[in-house]
């Protein structure tokens, strides 16, 4: 009977200790803070279902050699090979906060050797019967072995908001790292389309630089047969030279963007390859921007913004909860002895337990708790500000690009058009000066407007690829790594 007494008071202290430790968390619970988001963007007709975001990385450009360069920074980036290593950190960060949950465990022993001096052995406890201290300075040896159990309980729940934040932080770094991919992915993407712009700027110098010496041989044909004159030849010369002098401009440019791309996908500088021209790419179609209110859950800087809201939230709970008075719980059970041999007999087993109340430190400590909850506060209402600068300013670079791709989109209309008309220009100069009709001038007048023209509409192009690579970026497209996603995806549960 009084086995089975003791049995049912162990069970009603366990249930009472399982019951403290589930009770509500203080501090406040956390609520997404108001945000400015608009029911358009601006520059957006209507706000739309469907988003250009929505489509992986591998449909939404259509271009072969620039997906496979995305792969390969996918799987060589040390940027995002340092993203990933901070969320392994974040991860392990989590789980130890779930430990501390627990009863913490331990095993310890060893000898120790004490000096007690004279007047202090009478404070030593003995045992009925056992043997009489001596008096005076002497020194003892003792030798342990035990097992310790130590368990706060967490009444207040400053255990769980510590967890609750270790989360939102691991949350935090994995939007990082989707941060770095959806980054890595719009850069590439406008490199590569400068780099094709690049390219068709180049082949316009070279084939303007071979016209231009095709009519400089022809001036100094006909000054040679004296119906040209010095002036028309040198001129022509001139401005031979300063068509030459564009390319290796441009090929400098090359270079550099070349580089940068390889070190994007981490390998050393060298040639990228691509193929196609862009002006035999199509225009870029309109695509859909979708809801603002979508980029909440969508744009990895604007959820990493909020999982630092959610962190420092929690922990303002756990700021709070260190104004209450702490229980834990203690226990240790093992061996001592005075001699090793006698070590690992019977009468050697000890055991202890101890139920700690600290409550002193709220009331003696309790101005630098109330500052460090305060302090927290503080921050908590920064990362608030964060995130709603976060909101506009992902609202802003939607807008910027959506608007940049609409006014391209006449700018090259307008360029087309007078890309043509010099063309005709140059082309009508000629067969007038050919047959006396025209002077030297108006076939020179000619050529200096159709260059620049040529190349500022190759150069409109390759902003309107790199401008929907912006958009792309903008709206948080990119981060899927192997399947479609059909819009936002929901954050995991815990961490695994």
């Amino acid at each position: 009977m009084r086995a089975a007494a003791v049995r049912a008071a162990a069970v009603r202290a366990a249930c009472v200790l399982v019951a403290a430790t589930a009770g509500c968390a203080v501090g406040p619970h956390y609520h997404r803070p108001a945000t400015p988001v608009t029911a358009t963007y601006r520059g957006q007709d209507r706000a739309e279902a469907a988003s250009f975001a929505d489509l992986p990385w591998w449909q939404a450009f259509g271009d072969e050699p620039l997906n496979a360069l995305i792969k390969e920074a996918l799987a060589n980036s040390y940027d995002l090979a340092d993203a990933a290593a901070r969320v392994d950190a974040a991860r392990e960060g989590f789980k130890a906060s779930t430990d501390a949950l627990l009863p913490a465990i331990g095993i310890n022993g060893g000898p120790s050797y004490q000096q007690v001096f004279s007047g202090l052995s009478s404070a030593i406890p003995t045992t009925p019967g056992g043997p009489t201290l001596p008096t005076g300075n002497f020194r003892f040896a003792t030798y342990t072995a035990q097992a310790t159990l130590s368990w706060e309980l967490d009444l207040w729940g400053k255990l769980r908001r510590q967890r609750e934040a270790a989360l939102a932080d691991f949350f935090a770094s994995e939007d990082n790292r989707r941060g770095v991919i959806v980054s890595l992915i719009g850069t590439i993407a406008g490199d590569y389309f400068n780099l094709l712009s690049l390219d068709l700027q180049l082949q316009i110098a070279k084939r303007t630089v071979q016209s231009r010496k095709e009519t400089l041989d022809l001036f100094a044909k006909r000054e040679a047969g004296g119906i040209g004159d010095r002036l028309q030849t040198s001129s022509e010369a001139a401005i031979l030279a300063g068509a030459a002098a564009t390319i290796p401009a441009l090929e400098r440019q090359i270079v550099a963007v070349e580089n940068e791309l390889s070190i994007l996908v981490g390998r050393p500088p060298g040639s990228i390859w691509r193929s196609g021209n862009l002006l035999a790419r199509p225009v870029p179609p309109h695509q859909a921007a979708g809801d603002p209110a979508q980029l909440l859950e969508r744009r990895p800087d604007v959820r990493q913004a909020e999982a630092r809201v959610i962190s420092t939230n929690a922990q303002v709970g756990a700021a709070f909860a260190q104004l209450f008075p702490s229980i834990s719980v203690a226990a240790n059970g093992g061996l001592a002895s005075s001699s090793l041999s006698q070590l690992f007999t019977v009468g050697a087993a000890t055991y202890g337990a101890a139920l700690v109340i600290d409550w002193l430190a709220p009331i003696f400590a309790g101005a630098a708790y109330a500052h460090r909850y305060r302090a927290q506060e503080a921050l908590w209402r920064a990362a608030v500000a964060d995130y709603r600068r976060a909101v506009l300013n992902a609202l802003a670079e939607t807008s910027n690009a959506l608007v940049t791709l609409d006014r391209l989109h006449e700018v090259r209309a307008q360029l087309e058009v007078a890309v043509h008309a010099w063309s005709e220009s140059v082309r009508l100069a000629k067969v007038r000066y050919d047959n006396g009709v025209a002077s030297y001038l108006d076939v020179v007048q000619a050529e200096q407007n159709l260059f620049p023209a040529e190349l500022q509409l190759a150069e409109t192009i390759g902003d309107q690829f790199a401008a929907l690579a912006q958009l792309y970026r903008a709206l948080g497209g990119g981060w899927q790594t192997s399947e479609p996603a059909n819009g936002p995806q929901p954050r995991e549960k815990t961490p695994r």
